[in-house]
């Protein structure tokens, strides 16, 4: 399951983008913390939401554009209603034969020169419509928004705690990757503390740092988004779907998957049944 690092594939070598159209609903509905070696876009059409990129959390509603750095631990959630939002993801290759730094400098989050946003307005249009030459069109638009940013949304010096920044990100990406092996299995945090070599009072305190929230609160959302695959399947019980995710306590389970997921369990084994 790609919860921490997330490998592109390109389908189109030569037209090496990823662009697509997503959806996030309700608490405990974010999508999984992950990180990628080239710059990703959001651009909101619908409902509010908040994008974590690293140590920061920008506010998310129609109109907003927000570029995530590369090698940076990001999601996007929302704490009611809905979230619609076009991801863009070209790869650094697109750019290997220009001057431009495709990820390799850093930029401010929160985009709002107006040739960047007319530029990403240009490039969901081509995608979306995909007319004669479309790859052409929104590689050069693509072109034009790297242009664009590179020019006005360049980071300005260097935070004093970046190298305390950066390797707290660093942890917690070990953190990610221990939790998405592991989860379905007897999880401590002593275990991750031998794993990581850090204590556990520095180790809550960069993870809750970087990502908002508990390590404990996001092992129960792995556990929990697995128990709800394994309902939806209608192959499995709520006990068989708890113990296979990792849960012991039927109860603690049950709890836990209705404040994560807004409903019990049970619920979505019903669903499951009458579909």
């Amino acid at each position: 399951m790609g919860v921490y690092y997330e490998a592109h594939h390109h389908p189109e070598p030569e037209f090496p983008v990823i662009f697509r159209f997503d959806t996030v609903c309700g608490p405990g509905k974010a999508g999984y913390l992950h990180w990628h070696e080239a710059l990703e876009f959001l651009w909101c059409t619908q409902g509010e939401g908040v994008v974590v990129s690293g140590e920061e959390r920008l506010a998310f509603a129609p109109g907003d554009l927000v570029v995530v750095d590369a090698n940076r631990v990001h999601t996007v959630y929302t704490e009611r209603g809905l979230c619609r939002y076009y991801c863009l993801i070209p790869s650094p290759s697109l750019f290997e034969h220009t001057e431009l730094p495709a990820g390799r400098v850093p930029l401010s989050p929160r985009v709002t020169d107006a040739a960047a946003v007319s530029a990403m307005r240009r490039i969901v249009r081509e995608l979306e419509r995909r007319e004669p030459y479309y790859r052409e069109a929104a590689r050069a638009c693509i072109a034009s928004l790297y242009v664009a940013l590179y020019r006005s949304n360049v980071r300005e010096g260097t935070a004093p705690a970046a190298d305390a920044v950066g390797s707290r990100s660093e942890l917690v990406k070990r953190v990610l990757s221990y939790a998405g092996s592991h989860y379905t299995e007897p999880f401590s945090m002593d275990s991750l503390c031998r794993e990581t070599g850090f204590s556990k009072s520095y180790l809550c305190h960069a993870f809750k740092a970087v990502t908002g929230q508990t390590v404990l609160h996001y092992v129960n959302f792995l556990r929990c988004n697995h128990a709800r695959s394994l309902l939806a399947s209608g192959r499995y019980n709520v006990g068989e779907s708890a113990v296979q995710s990792g849960f012991s306590n039927l109860s603690y389970f049950s709890r836990t998957y209705r404040r994560i997921m807004g409903e019990l369990p049970s619920e979505q084994r019903d669903q499951a049944r009458g579909e």
